[in-house]
């Protein structure tokens, strides 16, 4: 199994994992309705998944735990070169509040005023490579601030997508 290579930079998360496939698979498995409902989401949740990939699309991906809760993702479709480049302008507004107030919670905890916490969108820029090992994806989200970032982390993101990048390797090796 490969890695996961994660580093901060400003406000950004960024995450560097190689697939061993095809760039042209890795990039179907991220635009494909089904295939990106086969890998989305930590291990253990299932998605449900809408996506006009291009720009100005929608985008809808709707996590279910299985205690009932709904975590979705909306938003759009910034920049979409294919095979190099998508832009997924992410939304979780409509996450649940329990979610809302440990990112807040999270966000104090490291320093942040309450009052100063901001949401929104989450821009998130993932390009597809070739290397060595298939395709390197590297996945780049943007926060309002580098302290929102932190809470992030600090509550799982990188955790959800190397379980996410998990579930992807093997929807890629099926497909192969």
């Amino acid at each position: 199994m490969l890695d996961t290579e994660l580093t901060t930079e400003a406000n950004d998360l960024i995450l560097v994992r190689d697939f061993a496939a095809p760039r042209a698979l890795v990039y179907q498995a991220w635009t494909d309705p089904q295939m990106l409902a086969a890998w989305w989401g930590p291990e253990g949740l299932t998605t449900a998944v809408d996506v006009d990939v291009r720009p100005g699309g929608g985008l809808s991906l709707i996590m279910h735990a299985p205690d009932g809760s709904d975590y979705p993702v909306l938003g759009e479709f910034g920049e979409v070169i294919d095979n190099e480049v998508l832009v997924m302008i992410m939304q979780v507004e409509r996450h649940p509040p329990a979610w809302h107030a440990m990112i807040r919670g999270k966000y104090v905890e490291l320093g942040g005023e309450e009052a100063a916490y901001v949401g929104g969108p989450i821009p998130t820029r993932i390009t597809f490579e070739d290397c060595d090992a298939g395709t390197r994806v590297t996945v780049r989200q943007t926060f309002p601030q580098a302290l929102v970032r932190d809470a992030h982390v600090a509550l799982g993101n990188p955790v959800g997508w190397r379980s996410s990048f998990t579930k992807l390797d093997a929807v890629l090796a099926k497909a192969l």
